[in-house]
Order: C-alpha cells, then structure tokens, then sequence
C-alpha cells in the first residue's frame, strides 16, 4: 500500500469523516458485486487531528492527472471511464435495494459515495492505467454548467428599393430598339428546298437453306462381362475389456473433529517498510528515526512498494483459497497497544468476507504497536487443540514491544495445555522475535526479507490446513 496525498481538514467535512467511517463496508459491497477496479476506484482515507492521508493498494509510480492542454486527450478517456464505473455503482444499489439484499441506509451510502466524487476537492491520479480518486467527500459540489438561453436570429431591415426609379429610362430604350427590329428592319428572302422522295429497288437476296449430310453412327457392341461375386467381410468380433472404475475422491470430514485455524496478522506500523531495502538499511533508518528524526520524503521512500504490509496482504488472500473448506477461520489484529484486537471466526462460506477484511487493514503511523503477547493469548483461546487439531499461522515483522509478558515462556504454556496445537510463523524482515513460539508448539518458522521469499513463506506454512482428499 502506498501514500498517494495528504489533504487539510476543513470545519466543513463533518459529513466526509461520517462516510469515511464507512469506508470498510462500502468496499465489501462493491467487492462482493462488481470488478475490484471499481473498489479500487475509491483511495483509502487515513484520518489524523488536522488533515487525511490517502492510500491506495495499487502498486506502481502515481501520475497526478491534470486539466491543462497535455493531459486533455488522456482526461477525456479517463472521465468517460469514471462515468461508467460511478453509472455502475448507482445502478447496483438500486437493484440490490429493490431485492432487499441490502438496507436502503446501505444504498443512499453508496450514492453519497458516488456523489462524493463530484466535488471541488477530488483529484484523480492513474496508476498504471487505472485511476484512483483522492479528496473526495471533502469539498462543495461543483456547480452544474449554466446553459445559456437561445439567440434568435437577427432581424434583417427592409432595404429600400429607390434604386429601381434608376432603371426606368432603360427599360423605354429598350423597348424602342425592340419596336424598330420588327417594324422597319429589311425582307430578308429565303429560299425553300424540298426533298425529294426517290424510289429505290433493292436486288433480292436468294434465301439459302442449309444443307447438312446425314451422318450414321455404326453400333458399337460390348461383349458380356462376369460380374465378380463380392462376399461380405465381417468385422472381427470386439473383445469387452475390463473399465476400471476411478475411485471418487472426496474431502473427508467428520463432524466435530474438524481442524481450526486463526490467522494472528500485523497490522502494526512496522509493515509499511519497503521489502526493496536490506534489512540493515532498515534497521539504520529507524535508529536514526528514534534518535534523529526523519523527513517526509524519507519515510514515504521507505514506504514505498512492494512494503511488507502490501505483500502479506496479498499472500494472505491466495492462501485462504487453498484452505480446506470445511476448516473455520478465525482473525486476530496485532494493531496498537495494549491489546490484540479479535475479529472473529469466519465460516468456509464468509471466505470472500475474511479477505476483505485483512485486505481493509490499515495501520496507525502515530499511534501503533505490537501486542504480540496478547494476540497469542487471544488466538490461542479461539481453538481447542486438546481433544481436536488445531493451527496458528502468525505473520509478523517484529518483537512484542508493549511490555506485555514473555511470548516464549508463553507459547511453553500453551502447548503443555493444547497439546494439538501447531504453530508456524513466517517472519518478515528476519527480526526473529515469534521463532521461540514455533518451537514451543513443535510448528515451523519461515522467513523471508524478499517480496518473493515472503509470499513463497507464507504459502509453505499454511500446508498443514491445505485441502486434502481421501479416495474411496
């Protein structure tokens, strides 16, 4: 995920910190109906005291679109495509109102949505091609374009017509030249000649019959042939063999004794961190954060993609795909400090709400942490693990720095209590703070510093939960 601007709060903006609150739910309704373009449309506001954040998942360099002469070709294609995708939006809430699929609140939210991006404070940046809207909800409504009244058309004066007096003397003239060509003018004489009708014989043409000699064709006369007796052949006899049956697979399941998994993810500051740097140029930059300060244009560049937030994210997703589907999921936040923050168990059928869950996430730049301790506690009460197998997939960056307790000492205890319980850790950065945990339980450890190695990792430790089908 990257920054894309950052705006000034104004008194005014009451009714846009209301709609951003509902920022999460309005994306989980166009995910579930319409393309993920149409989702990513709208940039993620990060709200603080005095101004917003905007953030997109988009990866790639944003281009800040502009009305002046350079951009007008490029504008006009893009607002054509903004009008389809906003007409779109307007169209399903009408049609998932009228179904009572969703609360009429629901439809007039997103109406506000699209007119939201109709406002003098919205921006449009592309990325790769697609655009991304910044600063809606924020401003006024731009004025509609005034038509103005239709301009009747000039009234034309009668000219005046004193010229014709002017052409009277020459008509009279002329009609004295015309009186004297017919009244005095000389007899010219003209001689007649007629035609004379002349009688012509023709010589007749003798008319020619054709004659043509008979010609006779001698008869030709084939001797008798022997017709061939021709005896059918018949097709050799088929031999029936034998069709094995393929045994049908299906996935095994027996109720009461189906695994359970929680997914304890870091949603903490920390995953911002660009995967493009080393983890010593890392490392060095938070020092010099913690002692010095940093710039803005130094942090956005550390932040910049592929981050370890964007990855995971997208990792996460694929692998909730390969889960077994009859395994319950369950969702732990490591946010801020104190606490972890449950969010609950999702069923194999909420699997698309689960990803738009963790693909809404968003951690706090001020005002974060990592409650590592808390959120073992917390995924660890979700499962049984003693009478039933249960799995711990915790995706983390760093060591538990809300003076909670001893993770490790922790992890001892909850494996003497839950002696099914496995726990894998894909640890990002190779901070190597979770890796006691996995030990404890028996589970695995995977790090990785890399965007590949990170989304490779995270795949090879949820193997234990992928599908698995048994043949009869």
């Amino acid at each position: 995920m990257q920054r894309l601007a950052r705006l000034t709060k104004q008194e005014s903006d009451a009714s846009a910190v209301a709609l951003f609150s509902q920022y999460d739910e309005l994306m989980s309704i166009l995910l579930r109906h319409l393309p993920p373009s149409t989702a990513s449309l709208f940039a993620r506001p990060r709200q603080h005291a005095d101004y917003v954040e905007w953030y997109t998942e988009l990866e790639g360099q944003p281009y800040l679109l502009e009305n002046g002469e350079q951009d007008k070709a490029l504008t006009s294609r893009i607002n054509t495509l903004l009008s389809q995708r906003l007409q779109s939006i307007e169209r399903l809430a009408g049609e998932l109102k009228n179904n009572g699929k969703i609360q009429p609140a629901q439809a007039e939210l997103l109406q506000k949505l699209v007119d939201a991006t109709k406002q003098d404070t919205s921006q449009v940046y592309l990325i790769n091609g697609e655009p991304v809207i910044i600063g809606w909800g924020m401003g006024k409504e731009l004025p509609k374009p005034i038509i103005a009244p239709a301009v009747p058309p000039p009234v034309v004066a009668a000219t005046s017509r004193r010229w014709c007096w002017w052409l009277l003397p020459l008509l009279l003239l002329l009609l004295g030249f015309l009186a004297w060509w017919f009244y005095f003018r000389p007899q010219m004489q003209l001689e007649l000649v007629r035609a004379v009708k002349a009688d012509i014989q023709y010589p007749q043409v003798a008319k020619l019959e054709p004659s043509m000699p008979k010609i006779e064709l001698p008869k030709l006369i084939l001797p008798p042939t022997e017709i061939a007796k021709i005896e059918p052949q018949l097709p050799p006899p088929v031999v029936a063999e034998t069709v094995n049956k393929a045994k049908e697979c299906r996935t095994k399941v027996d109720p009461g004794k189906t695994p359970q998994m929680v997914i304890v993810f870091d949603n903490s500051a920390s995953m911002f961190l660009t995967l493009a740097e080393s983890p010593q140029t890392i490392k060095d930059f938070q020092q010099r954060w913690t002692n010095y300060g940093v710039t803005e244009a130094e942090i956005n560049y550390m932040y910049r993609s592929p981050n370890r937030l964007g990855v995971a994210k997208k990792a996460s997703a694929s692998i909730i795909n390969n889960i077994s589907p009859n395994v319950e999921i369950g969702l732990v936040s490591l946010y801020r400090c104190p606490a972890a923050t449950r969010l609950g168990r999702y069923s194999p059928g909420k699997r698309s709400a689960l990803k738009a869950k963790i693909n809404g996430m968003l951690p706090s730049r001020e005002d974060s942490g990592t409650p590592l301790y808390s959120g073992l506690q917390q995924a660890a009460a979700m499962v049984d693990g003693k009478n039933r197998d249960a799995f711990i997939l915790i995706i983390s960056d760093g060591e538990d720095n809300c003076k909670s307790g001893d993770v490790c000492s922790l992890a001892r205890q909850i494996s003497k209590q839950k002696p099914r319980l496995r726990i894998n850790v894909v640890d990002i950065g190779g901070a190597k703070a979770a890796n006691c945990i996995a030990t404890a339980t028996g589970g695995k450890v995977f790090t990785g510093n890399n965007q590949k190695q990170v989304a490779s990792m995270i795949n090879q430790a949820v193997k234990p939960m992928t599908k698995v089908n048994e043949c009869e």
